[in-house]
């Protein structure tokens, strides 16, 4: 499929949402003059940090902060910000990419942490439509609600901090936009089969609906940060160059959950990526080693403009992947 008649076909799935998606305009577009990316969470780890199966990324965008999700563990975000001496009471919004405990379970101990040096830190938690939705894993022999954000929404409420449910693209800081619900054009089907989720009235294979990334826009490009790209990442950035700016795609982040994909999977994820233009890849948590060193093959990048994400490893604006030492 060509990138023009891709095109064509998201916009069309792109109107079919409603109003909300899509929110772009060359009359709206803000682009980052700075903008560093740094991984606190994720599965490599070298020093006094630690390593976890979670994701969370602190996004500096012209003085505003973005944590875009919040780790596996209660204190891994907390530790490696620490040991890497990165303040994150600047941040005031955190973008989570889907309901798993992976990505979600560091922000309540990061508001209780922060509010001292910055009462307005971490007001607003931004999540797409779905997130709420109930759970289950027939499975495993109950009906028990596998959606802990359910029961922990009255906590963060307590916390004082909001929750805003987007059904649609939107830009959250100058230049800093989340994606919302992504159109499935790609039966890329990144996502488990156990857990069902509750859809007009049937349970039915979650496709973890909420699945969500954001995109700092630059003068050079997008800067896209997925947490398991359960929607696939190839959804996801034809999505945002549709629903957002059609702009290349400067760096491509986080999780892209590859790492049980078949090997024809892995080429056609490749073949997608190298055509849409991918130039720098910092991939990690579910993305697997062995497919993320597939995926740099594939894309015809190098160890300087592919490399898996470990704590600290940074994209800069105008300057290009900072990986760490483990990381290289």
């Amino acid at each position: 499929m060509t990138r023009s008649l891709r095109s064509l076909l998201v916009l069309a799935a792109i109107v079919s949402l409603g109003p909300m998606a899509g929110q772009g305009s060359a009359a709206q577009w803000t682009e980052a003059r700075a903008a560093v990316v740094t991984i606190l969470s994720p599965n490599l780890a070298n020093g006094d940090a630690v390593g976890e199966w979670g994701l969370s990324a602190l996004v500096e965008v012209d003085g505003a902060c973005v944590l875009f999700d919040a780790g596996r563990h209660p204190d891994t975000v907390l530790r490696n910000a620490a040991a890497l001496n990165v303040d994150l009471s600047c941040v005031t919004d955190v973008v989570l990419s889907h309901f798993y405990a992976d990505h979600t379970t560091g922000v309540l101990p990061l508001v209780e942490a922060l509010r001292p040096n910055n009462p307005e830190a971490i007001r607003r938690v931004h999540v797409a439509e779905g997130f709420f939705e109930p759970r289950r894993m027939p499975r495993s022999g109950g009906d028990d609600e596998r959606n802990q954000m359910i029961a922990l929404r009255p906590d963060y409420e307590a916390a004082g901090v909001e929750f805003i449910v987007h059904a649609g693209s939107a830009e959250i800081a100058p230049a800093v936009w989340l994606t919302g619900p992504v159109p499935r054009l790609h039966a890329e089907g990144n996502y488990p089969r156990a857990i069902k989720v509750e859809r007009e009235g049937a349970w039915v294979d979650d496709y973890v609906p909420d699945s969500q990334g954001i995109t700092v826009v630059t003068p050079e490009g997008h800067i896209v940060l997925l947490g398991c790209g359960h929607s696939g990442a190839v959804n996801m950035l034809t999505h945002i160059q549709s629903a957002i700016d059609d702009r290349p795609i400067q760096a491509l982040m986080g999780g892209l959950h590859l790492f049980n994909a078949s090997d024809e999977t892995l080429g056609w994820t490749a073949d997608q990526l190298r055509e849409i233009g991918v130039q720098h890849l910092m991939a990690g948590h579910c993305t697997g080693i062995e497919p993320m060193f597939r995926l740099r093959v594939g894309l015809n990048l190098t160890r300087r403009t592919a490399v898996v994400g470990a704590v600290g490893s940074q994209f800069v604006l105008g300057e290009g992947i900072r990986p760490t030492v483990i990381a290289m």
